[in-house]
């Protein structure tokens, strides 16, 4: 059953108008031959009849009876089944010769029924249904008539019909096929275009459909690459002034702190000017802070981090940071909780980047959820991968907007009034990406729950535009 919701695609239904168009066409056009045909076995069944009867009347019109009894007997004789019947009725004698007697003599085309319109000994009795195509001719010395039966008729009919019936079936099963066939060809591109285009809208700019051939899917495919590497190129401009601004203003940064830092020390400073250069000096470090994020999260998506891959115990990972945060969470109020089973939970990643990503979840859930909140860090694992996972009961985030948080800068309006740069999901998404795991934004009701989903086994996965 088709899931609810997934209409046909454009070239399947193209094809299957086209396949219904074709077998409609080939079923007419069988028709047609058909009942042309029929008209024809017909037409030449009568000439026959009148054929033989005009071969008779040459020898009735010469007064050779002599000749005419001998061709009537020969006509009998070769016609054992009823399949030709011939007759002559004299016209001075009222004799009667030939195989078939008709009721009366008639001239000109008739169809006759044997038992109603004639009587003969060598048409079986059973056979009232039958008809006989005859034709009838007066003569100098009485008439002439000849019939034949429509069995030919019948079974040219039965090898026309067997034979179109056949061929039609041949001609629409290849036709629906290649029909088919080319929709479905069709539909593998546009879904290699579509998993590509999906790919860049996830952040991945580098994936490039790269479509042969001339058709229009391949003009659009190219049209589409072209887009994607100037797409590409504006971004990775994009990544380099944000970098750049962010490196050549950690320096200033750093001066300024050092020339207020003194001042705010300094006895003689008012209380009032002391905490004015102290607000100043926390701004510092929150800008600081975020030109930090800035440049990490531009070495991983350029590809400049390469992850120190070791076995990590993602439950002792996780006893580590609840043991470290449990204060941070106490002293706003909340609660923090860890659930990690006894057995150990392995994957193969770097210590530090995870311990950084899962940091970053939870200091995201201690910031957006009002007190008190309760906030619990999981583990599991299982034949289907492993997984750390982050829950809290906040007002979470909705799910259209879910794709959104994760891209740079990106602070939603409820957002706005908390501390932050909009790049703590970022950062882990990037990270999520070195180590092949899913980054999941799911409803927990209430609440958002953020889950980090490793592959299973040890292998990492090849990301290859021949394999999408």
């Amino acid at each position: 059953m088709r899931a609810r919701g997934r209409a046909l695609s454009s070239s399947t239904r193209f094809a299957l108008a086209v396949s219904v168009v074709f077998i409609a066409t080939a079923i007419l056009m069988g028709a047609v031959i058909y009942i042309q045909q029929s008209s024809e076995e017909k037409l030449r069944l009568q000439r026959d009849v009148e054929r033989t009867v005009e071969g008779l009347s040459v020898m009735a019109g010469q007064d050779d009876l002599e000749d005419l009894h001998y061709q009537l007997a020969a006509e009998v004789a070769a016609s054992q089944d009823g399949e030709v019947l011939v007759a002559f009725i004299d016209a001075a004698t009222g004799r009667r010769e030939g195989n078939f007697e008709p009721k009366e003599p008639f001239t000109g085309p008739r169809e006759l029924r044997p038992g109603v319109d004639f009587s003969s000994p060598h048409v079986a009795a059973g056979k009232e249904d039958e008809r006989y195509f005859a034709y009838g001719r007066r003569v100098p010395r009485g008439w002439l008539m000849a019939a034949r039966d429509d069995r030919v008729l019948d079974e040219n009919r039965a090898i026309l019909f067997r034979n179109l019936a056949t061929g039609l079936s041949l001609a629409i099963a290849l036709s629906a096929g290649l029909a088919l066939w080319i929709a479905w060809r069709n539909d593998a591109r546009i879904a290699r275009m579509e998993t590509v285009l999906q790919a860049v809208g996830d952040g991945d700019p580098s994936l490039r459909i790269r479509e042969q051939g001339d058709d229009d899917l391949a003009r659009l495919a190219r049209r589409v690459d072209a887009t994607l590497d100037r797409l590409e190129t504006g971004v990775a401009a994009l990544r380099q002034v944000t970098t750049d601004v962010a490196h050549d203003l950690r320096a200033p940064l750093a001066r300024l702190r050092l020339r207020l830092e003194p001042l705010a020390l300094g006895p003689e400073l008012p209380d009032a000017a002391r905490r004015e250069i102290g607000d100043a000096l926390d701004d510092l470090d929150g800008i600081s802070a975020s030109f930090d994020a800035i440049l990490r999260l531009s070495r991983m998506q350029a590809g400049m981090v390469e992850p120190h891959r070791e076995p990590v115990d993602l439950g002792e990972l996780a006893a580590g940071l609840h043991e470290m945060l449990l204060p941070v969470a106490e002293d706003l109020g909340d609660t923090l909780c860890l659930a990690a089973p006894a057995a150990p939970v392995v994957v193969q990643g770097d210590h530090m980047l995870l311990q950084q990503a899962v940091t970053n979840l939870v200091e995201n859930a201690l910031r957006h959820c009002p007190a008190p909140a309760r906030i619990e860090i999981a583990v599991s694992g299982g034949p289907g991968g492993a997984e750390i996972s982050v829950r809290d009961d906040g007002p979470g985030i909705p799910e259209d907007q879910r794709h959104r948080v994760l891209e740079r800068f990106v602070r939603l309006d409820q957002s706005r009034h908390t501390p932050g740069s909009g790049l703590g999901l970022a950062l882990v998404a990037a990270i999520a990406g070195l180590h092949d795991a899913d980054l999941r934004l799911e409803d927990a009701r209430p609440g958002l729950r953020a889950r980090l989903v490793f592959p299973p086994g040890d292998a990492r996965r090849a990301r290859d535009l021949t394999d999408l």
